[in-house]
């Protein structure tokens, strides 16, 4: 567990807010809702990190296209 890492979240397409104020954020996959990250919570119960974090078609879109150059 030491060193793993963890997704961020907000930026998974199964993160939602949730209407609870004492446990805000929430995944619609496990059904976890959290103060902290839902990701934290899955790495704390299994040792291993949430397996699966899928990144947001909406995040995606604010950040458009990317073109792949060689490191530059």
């Amino acid at each position: 567990m030491a060193g793993a890492r963890v997704p961020y979240c907000p930026a998974c397409r199964h993160f939602r807010v949730s209407w609870d104020p004492r446990f805000p954020r929430a995944c619609t996959v496990f059904g976890i809702k959290s103060r902290e990250l839902p990701s934290l919570e899955v790495l704390r119960a299994t040792g291993r990190a949430c397996p699966v974090f899928e990144e947001s078609p909406r995040i995606r879109r604010e950040r458009g296209p990317r073109a792949r150059t060689g490191g530059e």
